[in-house]
């Protein structure tokens, strides 16, 4: 007996929703949603695709030019390895702060990587800007959430206003058979619209030179396809739950397009407005007040460093070249000037890496202020179903803060490794950190000007009582280069071979590495889903089919 009423149930909720996946598929609003998608979603998807193939191909050049700069060099000071990063192929679902964060960061003893560069970043804080992108994860938030609107805020007022509802009703049809056919004849309808998005874009994807996804790639997608699955769902909920509240059609639509509105758009809007005028961001000027002050106090500590150890901080030299962060490359020099480089250089480098640490606390302050802001944004769009969509999409696509935050850390764990490297070596101890002359070919300024003078002066005290008779002071040069002396200039010398140097490695990304937080925001789409479905079996149920 309890089968035959199965049965019947289910021939019934089939009978529905064969009759509403007819009468949607063959309506207007099928067709236009239909062509939407055909247009948007590859369009989308044809744009970032372009967008991801300038982005490689400036990722080849900057590589390019990162590790021609890091092989050619001679001494070990002016080495600063520069780490590139390629932008992630799935960025052309999900762009995220992909287009808003750099992708270059050198490496220096002096400081810990901070902000990447190669982007300019709009607005003060550049962890906010996700909230505007437009991509294929943009579109099919507001492509899907609309269609699913359209075809359930007239699930009951519909059949209500045309009398079939009443009718149905009294030939002893249970509501909640009528709500299961109604909700399954509506998702019947979008699924296959879902279901083509997604494909369109996959071959899309597979057939462009430009980009390849891995196995991993293909798994995430399919993860942002049951998001997608999760969101369509709470946005039919509620469009069943105001038409079971509404007495017309005309109700039920302007109250969906109000919500419509208020969830895609405004909530987002207003969510980033909302962080920046009440969740306080550090001052970038006020920061760079502090980096200042603690520059000036390591250069204090070095100059009594010095001093106290009977260094004199001036210098001269045949050919040198000094930078920031310890840049000092010379040749040419007396034994005295390259013994003074290599003195100064064993007091200054550890006290310039000792105050990295010091350099990173007010850094690391100012980091979190503008996490916090972009967290607070993120929280409050959660109100909306659209920005947990989106939260969780950016999360699918490696391209939000968190993934940025990620790869920032395993920088700085390369900086510490390759600092680890020169104290291996004891460089900062070796005449190799300032120039790659032979320690034993080191001569003393009266050798030196005798070899460049040709024999014509016998001694630096020499030359310098001829100079100072001379009128033409280009004169007193010209006599120091009669002779070229091998070492005098940096084409003398091979580059340095850095073959044990360690090199920044991105992992490769696994399927579900970074996604515990949008575990807990897919969460909340199943819950609101199931509860917004609960409100609306409860609104059918008291609702007036007359």
């Amino acid at each position: 007996m309890m089968s035959g009423e199965v049965q019947a149930r289910e021939a019934m909720i089939a009978t529905i929703v064969k009759k509403d996946f007819l009468t949607n598929l063959v309506s207007p609003r099928f067709a236009i949603g239909f062509v939407l998608c055909l247009v948007l979603i590859p369009f989308s998807i044809l744009i970032n695709i372009s967008n991801y193939r300038d982005r490689m191909s400036q990722y080849r050049l900057d590589r390019d030019a990162a590790e021609k700069t890091t092989t050619e060099v001679r001494v070990y000071s002016t080495l600063r390895p520069e780490v590139v990063l390629p932008p992630d192929p799935l960025s052309v679902f999900g762009k995220g702060l992909s287009d808003q964060v750099g992708n270059r960061t050198r490496i220096w003893l002096g400081d810990k990587p901070f902000l990447a560069a190669g982007k300019t970043a709009a607005g003060d804080n550049p962890f906010l800007a996700s909230f505007f992108s437009v991509d294929f994860v943009d579109i099919a938030a507001i492509i899907f959430s609309l269609l699913a609107l359209i075809f359930s805020y007239d699930a009951f007022t519909r059949e209500k206003e045309d009398g079939t509802l009443k009718l149905q009703m009294s030939n002893s049809l249970s509501r909640s058979t009528a709500l299961a056919g109604k909700t399954l004849g509506i998702f019947l309808t979008l699924l296959p619209v879902l279901v083509f998005s997604f494909l369109l874009s996959g071959v899309l994807v597979l057939l462009s030179r430009d980009i390849a996804f891995s196995a991993s790639d293909w798994g995430r997608i399919v993860l942002l396809f049951a998001a997608s699955l999760l969101y369509l769902a709470v946005f039919v909920f509620i469009g069943i739950l105001v038409s079971a509240r509404s007495k017309s059609s005309v109700t039920s639509l302007v109250v969906c397009l109000f919500l419509w509105v208020l969830f895609v758009f405004i909530i987002p809007v207003v969510a980033a407005n909302f962080a920046e005028s009440f969740v306080g961001a550090a001052s970038r000027d006020n920061l760079d007040r502090v980096l200042k002050d603690i520059d000036k106090a390591r250069e204090e500590e070095i100059s009594r460093a010095l001093k106290a150890q009977g260094i004199p901080e001036g210098y001269s030299c045949w050919w040198c070249s000094t930078s920031e962060d310890g840049f000092v490359e010379t040749y040419g020099d007396s034994r005295d000037e390259f013994e003074n480089f290599h003195r100064r250089s064993m007091v200054s480098e550890p006290i310039r890496i000792a105050y990295a640490d010091k350099r990173w606390a007010p850094q690391k302050a100012y980091l979190d202020s503008l996490a916090r802001q972009a967290d607070a944004a993120g929280a409050f769009s959660l109100v909306s179903p659209t920005g947990v969509f989106r939260a969780i999409a950016s999360a699918v696509c490696r391209t939000d803060l968190a993934a940025h935050g990620r790869r920032m850390d395993r920088i700085r764990q390369y900086r510490e490794s390759f600092v680890r490297w020169l104290e291996g070596k004891d460089i900062f101890r070796s005449y190799g950190w300032i120039t790659p002359t032979d320690p034993a070919s080191f001569k003393t300024d009266d050798q030196l000007t005798a070899e460049r003078t040709g024999g014509e002066f016998k001694t630096l005290k020499e030359w310098e009582e001829w100079g100072s008779k001379q009128k033409d002071a280009r004169a007193r040069w010209v006599k120091l280069n009669m002779v070229t002396v091998a070492g005098d200039s940096p084409t003398d010398f091979p580059f340095l071979d850095i073959a044990d140097m360690p090199r920044f490695e991105e992992p490769s990304g696994a399927l579900l590495s970074g996604l515990e937080a949008s575990v807990l925001e897919g969460g909340l789409l199943v819950v609101a889903a199931v509860f917004l479905f609960a409100l609306g079996y409860v609104a059918f149920i008291r609702f007036d089919v007359r």
